[in-house]
This record gives C-alpha cells, sequence and structure tokens, in this order.
C-alpha cells in the first residue's frame, strides 16, 4: 500500500491570463506562490512523515511542491508522466479565442469521448489516462508501503482520479475538476490496481486563496 498525497499546482500566469498551459513551462504566479507556501503548512502539520517526492518536471508542480521538500530536506525526482495533458498548437492561446475560432473543435475537446483532442494535434484523453495511471503505478510500485508526495496538474489528477474511481472516460463528466493547489489524499494498492481516497481536491486549507478565478 502506498500513501499518495497528489497536488495540483498552484495558480500559474497562464491561470490569471485565462490561457491554455498543457505542457508549456509557464512558472507560477503570486498567488501560487502563496498557495504553494500555505499547501506546505498544511501537509507538514497533517502528513508529516513523507517518505518522497516527485513532480512533473514543469516549473509550477515542482515549486508547488518544493517547499514541502526544503523543509524535510528531500530531493524532487522528476517524472514527463506527471506532466499536463498536451494541447499542442492551442498552447499558450486563449481559451475565449479558441472558443470564438474553433468552436466545433472545443466542443469536441470537451466531449467524454476517449479520442478527444485539442485541435489536430493535441493528446487524445484516453493518451493522458494511459500515461497518468502507468507512470502512478510505476512510482507506487517502486514505493510499497511508503507516503508519496507529488506534484502534478489539473487535467491529470482528474484523468487518474477517474481512473481509480472506476469511471470509463464516457461517464466521467461529473467528476469535479480541481483547484489549483488543492489536495488528493489516496492509499493505493499497486498490486491489486484499487485505491481507496480520502480526500478529494481538498482546498479548504487555502482560505481566500482557493478562489481564484
Amino acid at each position: 500500500m502506498v500513501k499518495f498525497i497528489i497536488v495540483r499546482h498552484g495558480f500559474s500566469v497562464y491561470n490569471k491570463e485565462h490561457r491554455f498551459s498543457g505542457q508549456r513551462d509557464v512558472p507560477l504566479d503570486e498567488i501560487g506562490v502563496r498557495q504553494a507556501a500555505r499547501n506546505a503548512e498544511y501537509i507538514l502539520a497533517h502528513y508529516p512523515m513523507i517518505d518522497c517526492i516527485y513532480s512533473s518536471d514543469l516549473s509550477r508542480a515542482y515549486n508547488t511542491v518544493k517547499p514541502v521538500a526544503d523543509a524535510l530536506g528531500l530531493p524532487i525526482t522528476t517524472d514527463e508522466g506527471l506532466r499536463e495533458l498536451y494541447i499542442g498548437s492551442w498552447e499558450g492561446q486563449l481559451i475565449a479565442e479558441i472558443k470564438e475560432k474553433h468552436p466545433e473543435e472545443m466542443a469536441f475537446y470537451r466531449s467524454p469521448r476517449p479520442d478527444a483532442r485539442c485541435g489536430g494535434d493535441g493528446e487524445t484523453k484516453k493518451a493522458l489516462r494511459e500515461r497518468i495511471t502507468g507512470c502512478m503505478a510505476r512510482i507506487a510500485a517502486e514505493n510499497d508501503g511508503k507516503t508519496v508526495l507529488i506534484g502534478s496538474h489539473g487535467g491529470a489528477v482528474r484523468a487518474l482520479c477517474c481512473a481509480w474511481m472506476g469511471y470509463t472516460i464516457e461517464n466521467s463528466a461529473s467528476v469535479p475538476t480541481l483547484k489549483n493547489a488543492s489536495l488528493t489524499v489516496v492509499n493505493y494498492d499497486p498490486a491489486t490496481d484499487k485505491a481507496e481516497f480520502e480526500l478529494y481536491g481538498y482546498a479548504d486549507h487555502l482560505g481566500e486563496l482557493a478562489d481564484t478565478k
């Protein structure tokens, strides 16, 4: 059994500007830096026995878990498997402009279909699910019996949790999206691929910093 403490990255510059981030290396903005600090306070108070830390190699995820790593003196292992959905040519573009210029493609991207993707060159939802579940299964196998902190991204974490909750991509629309810097705590058995959720998308500890839109 592995206890995963999974953190969605804090508020980023592109979140503030309402742009598609995808796998661009977009930094945290000032709110995201404050969220990371408050997250560290909560995690260290409630889950102090962290054994190791993994993160997406994108800085907004890495720097969200870094305050915990610094406090505990632990290294952060980066893994591209923890990255966000690849958005392709939409990365960096304003979401409102894509909605206006490409309504049919946006509707397809928003649809609950395994082959849904951004534009014609983005990663499919099926590929994202396979990537993130495979990555987490590997991390779990390497850390059985440990408590592991994970820094990742909203779309990737939601895809992972939908799979662990037993939802197909087609029927996962009811699973809520995650706020920036929210926490999801899961006890995962790599031998059976079963997950028990303690928290999903918890953000109460962020107080006024939770409402960033």
